[in-house]
This record gives C-alpha cells, structure tokens and sequence, in this order.
C-alpha cells in the first residue's frame, strides 16, 4: 500500500475519533425525534462536507495500476451528499420534529 500524505491521514484519523462516535449520537437523536440534534447535525454536516472534498479529490488524482478512479469516487460521493443535505436540512429546520409536548399537555 502506498504511504498516503499526512493530511489525509489526519482526516481519516479525525473520522474515527471525532465523526464515527458522533453518527451514533445523531443516530439516536434522529430515530428518537429530539429536537436537540439540530445543531450537533449542523456541525457533523459541515465537518463530514469539508473533509470529504479533499478526500474526494484525492480518490479522483490517484493513478495506481487497476485503480479505477470513477468507480471509487463515485462510491465515496454519497458520504459528501448525504452529510451536506443532512447540514442544510437541519440549519433550514429551526424544530426539525416539531414543537415538544409540555408536561402539562402529556398529563391531560
């Protein structure tokens, strides 16, 4: 395996310390429908978009004997699209669920 440049390895580095754990937490947050989730989605959309156009545009560069460059960029696109859509969803959204029910209104 070729020896990758020390900035992609610092973002993939950043992936599984800092976005790996964080796609579980927005995991819960959306399957639960918390309204608390808008802002950690907007951070992890913004961060996921920004180091992906790199990566992207490092996968698409590389020439490498049997690497076929549409195939691989093409496979890595959904993980800049979805984080991108999911960051402009939730900055649109101000209760991306709803209004909550008060505690008054569960009681009656």
């Amino acid at each position: 395996m070729m020896t990758q440049p020390t900035w992609f390895k610092a973002l993939c580095y950043s992936e599984l310390a800092l976005q790996l754990p964080t796609f579980f937490l927005l995991s819960y947050g959306i399957l639960a429908r918390k309204n608390w989730i808008r802002i950690p989605s907007i951070l992890y959309g913004s961060f996921v978009t920004a180091t992906m156009v790199p990566i992207l545009a490092e996968l698409a560069a590389h020439m490498a004997p049997g690497y076929d460059r549409t195939i691989v960029t093409a496979f890595y696109l959904p993980y800049l699209i979805v984080p991108a859509t999911l960051a402009l969803h939730m900055a649109a959204t101000p209760l991306p669920f709803g209004p909550g029910k008060s505690s008054k209104a569960k009681r009656q």
